[in-house]
């Protein structure tokens, strides 16, 4: 069952005034249960209390400078689900990093003790789909929400549905753009990786 608000403007601005008010209590207490709710959906597997923290952290930095206009900006609701959507994915990000020195410490402590098994084929074609991965992410002759798009969809790993919903396009639409955007990638690996060689 959806979770209805009402945003009341009158608590936004005394919030947004005084980093200090009580009223940060009453705002925890009626938009709690909506950010738990959208992480349950979306973040199942992530620590919900956190990233609710960092949240309300990150909102009191930035409501200094919201203007609730609905008429221009949007509602309130998106404005609030899109902090706590990026404190959610910049968990899964620091999750992945620190994945990835613990495996490369593993790895060093493996190479130690056993001889190299990987040729350098193996390290220039990781090298170049890194190097491709940057540029793509960077040329401005491609539009920005189809960067972003790929981004989210096949550097994230987020749902296509969600990425759908974020950019206001079809789920159709997502599948498209990331089948292209390989497409691209694919080929820029082919001339990075004959540079290389």
């Amino acid at each position: 069952m959806a979770i209805v608000l009402n945003t009341s403007i009158s608590l936004l601005k005394a919030i947004s005034n005084d980093t200090a008010t009580v009223r940060w209590t009453e705002f925890f207490v009626k938009y709690e249960p909506i950010m738990r709710s959208y992480l349950m959906a979306h973040f199942k597997s992530l620590d919900h209390d956190d990233i609710i923290q960092e949240t309300m952290q990150g909102l009191v930095k930035a409501l200094p400078n919201y203007h609730y206009m609905p008429d221009k900006k949007g509602h309130f609701k998106p404005y609030l689900i899109g902090i706590l959507r990026n404190k959610a994915v910049d968990q899964i990000n620091r999750a992945k990093r620190q994945d990835e020195i613990e495996r490369q410490a593993s790895d060093e402590q493996t190479n130690k003790t056993q001889p190299n098994v990987f040729s350098e084929e193996d390290d220039l074609e990781k090298n170049a789909v890194e190097i491709a991965i940057e540029q793509l992410l960077v040329d401005t002759s491609i539009n920005q929400v189809h960067r972003e798009v790929f981004r989210h969809v096949a550097l994230l790993h987020e749902p296509p549905e969600d990425v759908a919903a974020q950019f206001g396009i079809t789920r159709n639409n997502v599948d498209v753009i990331k089948k292209r955007m390989i497409e691209k990638l694919s080929k820029t690996v082919a001339q990075l990786t004959a540079i290389i060689s």
